[in-house]
């Protein structure tokens, strides 16, 4: 038996299975460094959206008539290749601080043909960057987040104190009755409940 033959073998077979069907990709701080550098931040600005996640905001490329807004259907090809996601750089592996994981054990590029050690590394290099980024991610994004959340009540704050005086009053009932109307809903039964 060859020792050098690695355990994981992938080649892309190009059939689109992952760009059709594994939902909104994370989209991390290297991508989108990336993407302004290249221009290609301007090609999925406004497929781009922000998602909880385990209650941490997370930026997304959002998936678009369950595919993702970047395939070409009919060549059946990523239009930003060059410069895909790094959770697309990974596919199917995955790196979870630990040791490698395989996401997608379907994916039909799994054990077809030979993999290259430099194909292999360079796989692996990728997963173990989107783990990175992932937790830089983790540790930065909710500090922006607050920032910026800052940013806009301060902005808000000041605007308001523009306002007259009648308009603040105007302001003030509609916040009451968005308050009350909340309450209502609370006091409610609730269908998850069984009420």
């Amino acid at each position: 038996m060859d020792s050098s033959k690695p355990k994981f073998i992938f080649n892309c077979q190009r059939c689109g299975r992952c760009c059709e069907t594994r939902g909104d990709l994370p989209v991390y701080l290297d991508d989108i460094e990336r993407w302004s550098k290249d221009g290609t931040v301007y090609r999925v600005f406004a497929d781009l959206s922000v998602a909880e996640d385990s209650g941490l905001p997370q930026i997304r490329l959002t998936n678009k008539e369950g595919r993702c807004p970047m395939y070409d259907t009919e060549k059946k090809e990523c239009s930003i290749f060059d410069s895909r996601p790094i959770a697309c750089r990974a596919y199917p592996l995955r790196f979870d601080g630990h040791g490698f994981l395989i996401r997608d054990p379907e994916c039909p590029g799994l054990n077809q043909g030979e993999m290259s050690q430099e194909a292999l590394e360079e796989i692996r290099d990728a997963a173990r960057k989107e783990h990175q980024e992932e937790e830089r991610f983790i540790a930065v994004l909710p500090i922006i987040h607050a920032i910026l959340m800052k940013d806009i009540v301060d902005r808000s704050e000041k605007e308001f104190e523009k306002l007259s005086d009648e308009e603040k009053e105007k302001i003030k009932e509609i916040m009451k009755k968005n308050e009350e109307q909340k309450e209502e809903m609370k006091d409610e039964p609730g269908e998850e409940r069984g009420e």
